[in-house]
C-alpha cells in the first residue's frame, strides 16, 4: 500500500499542469504547493482564482468535481468555497480550474486527511538560500537532502520560513519549486529579504500573510521581508488583527516568520505579543539556533539554524503545548 501511495504521489507530481509557463501563479492563486490546505473528507477550503471558473475539481487518487460558492472580492479576484465530499479518498490532490479556454492546475495545494491528532509534528527547515555558492555542494543539492529527511520523519507537515532564494530571481524560485515539489507533506513558505526582488515572492506564492487551521491549532505566517521589517504602512496589521481574532478559540496559536526583530513595527507587536499573545513563534534568518521569549510579553520564540548548511529542526505540538526538538544535521553541504 505504501509503494502505491508513493507512486500516486509520483505521478501527479509529474503529470499535473503546474501553475503558469514560466512557473509563476496563474488562475489558482491559492491553494498552492507553498499555501496548501489540509482538509478532512466532508469539510470545506477556499480557494482564490483571478476570475470565476466554470469548472473546479481535484484530482489525485480520485478526480472529484468541485461545487463552489463564489464571493466576489475587492480587486476583481473571486473566492471559491469549495466542499470536499464525504467520500473523498484520503491523499494529495491537485487543484484544477478552467475559465474559458484557460485550464490551471495547482499540484500539492490540497492535503485530505481521515482526522487530526493532538499530538503532532511540524518539520521546521528555513534559510534554504537556492542559488547560494557559499557552500562547495550546490544549495539545490542541499535542500534535496532536507527534502528526504523530511519525508523519511514524523512530520505533519513543513513551515520554511523565508530565504527560499539567494536573490529572489525567478530562475532561482522556480528551482526552490522544482525541489519542493519533491516533498510528500504540505509545505507552507514564507518570504524573507533574500526573496526581496519585486514582487517575484508574490508572483510564486501569492499573499505574504496569511493563516491556517491544523484540527485544533491556529497557524499565522506573516512577513518582515522588506527593510522596515514589516511596516505598518501596509495592510499586514489588519490581516493579523483579523487573523488573530479569528483564532482565538484554537488550542494553541503559533505565529511563523523569517525573523524576529526587536525593532519590528510596533502596532504587530502588539497585536502578536501583547494584547492577545501568540503561544510560539517561529523563525530562522539568524543561522543560528536560539530560544528565548520576546522582550514586551510571554511568547516564546525559537530561531532555527539555516538548511543551506546542512540543519533543520522539529516542534512537537501537544495538549501540554509547543515543544522544540535539537536541531539536527541532515545534509552534507561539501561534495562527497
Amino acid at each position: 500500500m505504501k509503494r502505491l501511495q508513493v507512486l500516486l504521489f509520483a505521478l501527479l507530481s509529474t503529470t499535473a499542469l503546474a501553475r503558469g509557463p514560466d512557473g509563476t501563479l496563474a488562475l489558482i492563486q491559492t491553494p498552492n504547493n507553498g499555501i496548501p490546505v489540509i482538509v478532512k473528507p466532508g469539510t470545506r477550503f477556499e480557494a482564490l482564482v483571478t476570475e470565476k471558473t466554470t469548472s473546479l475539481k481535484l484530482e489525485g487518487p480520485k478526480t472529484i468535481p468541485l461545487d463552489a460558492t463564489w464571493t466576489p472580492l475587492p480587486g476583481g479576484k473571486m473566492r471559491a468555497t469549495c466542499t470536499v465530499p464525504a467520500d473523498a479518498p484520503i491523499g494529495t490532490y491537485a487543484l484544477e480550474a478552467v475559465a474559458g479556454d484557460r485550464t490551471d492546475s495547482n499540484s500539492r495545494s490540497v492535503f485530505v486527511r481521515e482526522s487530526f491528532p493532538k499530538t503532532y509534528v511540524v518539520a521546521h527547515p528555513t534559510d534554504t538560500h537556492i542559488g547560494s555558492n557559499r557552500n562547495p555542494r550546490k544549495s539545490d543539492a542541499i535542500f534535496s537532502d532536507v527534502i528526504t529527511a523530511v519525508n523519511g520523519s514524523d512530520a505533519a507537515f513543513v513551515v520554511i520560513t523565508g530565504d527560499l532564494t539567494e536573490n529572489g530571481n525567478a530562475d532561482q524560485f522556480r528551482s526552490f519549486l522544482k525541489a519542493l515539489d519533491r516533498c510528500r507533506l504540505p509545505t507552507y513558505v514564507c518570504a524573507g529579504n533574500h526573496d526581496r526582488q519585486g514582487l517575484n515572492y508574490e508572483q510564486f506564492f501569492g499573499p505574504d500573510t496569511y493563516m491556517f487551521w491544523f484540527g485544533e491549532d491556529g497557524y499565522i505566517s506573516f512577513d518582515t521581508k522588506d527593510r522596515s521589517f514589516a511596516s505598518e504602512w501596509g495592510e499586514q496589521d489588519a490581516h493579523l488583527q483579523v487573523f488573530r481574532r479569528t483564532l482565538d478559540h484554537a488550542r494553541w496559536v503559533v505565529g511563523f516568520s523569517h525573523r524576529y526583530e526587536i525593532g519590528q513595527g510596533m502596532r504587530s507587536q502588539l497585536i502578536l505579543f501583547v494584547d492577545n499573545p501568540l503561544d510560539y513563534l517561529i523563525f530562522g534568518h539568524w543561522h543560528r539556533d536560539s530560544e528565548d521569549v520576546v522582550p514586551w510579553g510571554t511568547t516564546p520564540y525559537t530561531a532555527t539554524a539555516a538548511a543551506i548548511n546542512g540543519t533543520m529542526r522539529y516542534f512537537v505540538v501537544s495538549p501540554r503545548g509547543v515543544r522544540s526538538r535539537r536541531s539536527e544535521r541532515v545534509a552534507k553541504i561539501r561534495e562527497r
